[in-house]
């Protein structure tokens, strides 16, 4: 299936009418401070793949501790305007966007999902909701307000985050949402819990049985994002480009599982401790990163103005035995550290950007605007 085709037109300019961001503007102008930039994160729909892309993450925000001499990684919440994912990248974005959770709390709790969820195959491939649900109701006891955690943040803070899915009510009528944690100014807001929303991204039906909910005597079944949804590059794009309309994107970060190169193989039968997957979830894991993929390389063609702020990783490896890495850290490890000193030159440009202009947006919140002397200061 072709990408999905992209705005000959779109623009981060604006011809709108002066606001309070305008105003600002004008006073960095006049200061001669450049105006903070938009930092965006999309994560790849995994399928149950996601660790890897922990990894890469943990891989950037450890060059910046020790670039900045902090005593720990800082938070991704930070360094980010907004997140965007699909699937087991829509549950990472959660966790680190709403739930404000450090790399490593994040990888703990996708942990907790492989080791009570993933590593329990049904006959058909696919996993039980019950115990995912279960672990989701946990980590929302834990790091959120308890299992009826809302999506939505009150108040919303700097770092904004949504996850692609699709509302099915019946004969057809299917739609893609962006389950967002702020209230967009002109879309409507799809009221759900965190729970929910993360069963909705994650509804491929390969893997886990969709979620129908009964709301106001109207039943809806939220299903993942699709096939032009998977890599959410083009809807992170489009978003930033309707809330901040007159301001330039600072970096765009895409990350992915890993190529379908990647996913391997099932081990032989002799090895009756390896895991294994039935072969349509192997066929629907490399479907995912070859879309994903397909949709990246499209958005890049498209965009190539954006070819120095636009940072593209998904690990590649064809020099391994062909099994299936199973999602863990110390294996996968030994995965994506060769994979980021190949990208190294990359990393250490993103990694000044980052800092450059988080630094900017610290800088720009404490200028404000006192309305007894109308001034800025």
């Amino acid at each position: 299936m072709a990408a999905r085709a992209l705005s000959p037109s779109s623009s981060f300019k604006s011809n709108s009418s002066p606001t309070r961001e305008s105003a600002v503007q004008e006073v960095y102008a006049a200061l001669g401070v450049p105006e903070p930039g938009v930092r965006l994160l999309a994560l790849d729909d995994g399928g149950i793949r996601g660790i890897s892309m922990l990894l890469l993450l943990r891989g950037i925000f450890n060059r910046i501790q020790r670039a900045t001499g902090l005593p720990s990684p800082p938070l991704p919440c930070e360094y980010f305007d907004i997140i965007a994912g699909s699937g087991t990248g829509g549950f990472i974005a959660l966790l680190l966007g709403r739930l404000r959770l450090s790399i490593e709390n994040a990888i703990e709790c996708y942990t907790r999902v492989v080791s009570q969820v993933f590593s329990q195959i049904k006959v058909d491939g696919s996993f039980k909701t019950t115990p995912f649900e279960k672990v989701l109701k946990e980590i929302c006891d834990r790091f959120g307000d308890g299992e009826d955690t809302p999506i939505q943040e009150n108040p919303p803070i700097q770092c904004k985050t949504f996850v692609c899915a699709r509302e099915s009510r019946g004969a057809g009528n299917v739609v893609f949402r962006k389950l967002r944690t702020y209230t967009h100014p002109t879309e409507r807001s799809v009221r759900c819990t965190l729970l929910e929303a993360v069963r909705a991204t994650m509804g491929h039906s390969v893997f886990f049985k969709p979620l129908s909910v009964t709301k106001e005597n109207s039943s809806t079944t939220l299903l993942d994002a699709g096939d032009d949804h998977y890599n959410p590059v083009v809807d992170l794009y489009e978003e930033a480009e309707s809330l901040y309309p007159s301001r330039r994107i600072a970096y765009f970060l895409s990350l992915g599982a890993g190529k379908s190169n990647t996913v391997g193989c099932n081990p032989s039968r002799r090895f009756a401790n390896k895991p294994r997957l039935p072969e349509p979830a192997l066929a629907a894991l490399r479907h995912l990163a070859d879309r994903c993929d397909s949709i990246a390389s499209a958005f890049q063609a498209q965009h190539a103005d954006l070819h120095r702020i636009f940072v593209r990783l998904t690990p590649t490896d064809d020099s391994y035995d062909g099994s299936i890495r199973w999602e863990n850290v110390e294996s996968l490890e030994d995965f994506i550290l060769p994979y980021l000193l190949v990208v190294d030159k990359q990393l250490q440009m993103l990694v000044i950007a980052m800092r450059t202009e988080t630094a900017l947006v610290a800088s720009s919140r404490r200028l404000h605007y006192d309305h007894q002397t109308r001034s800025w200061c």
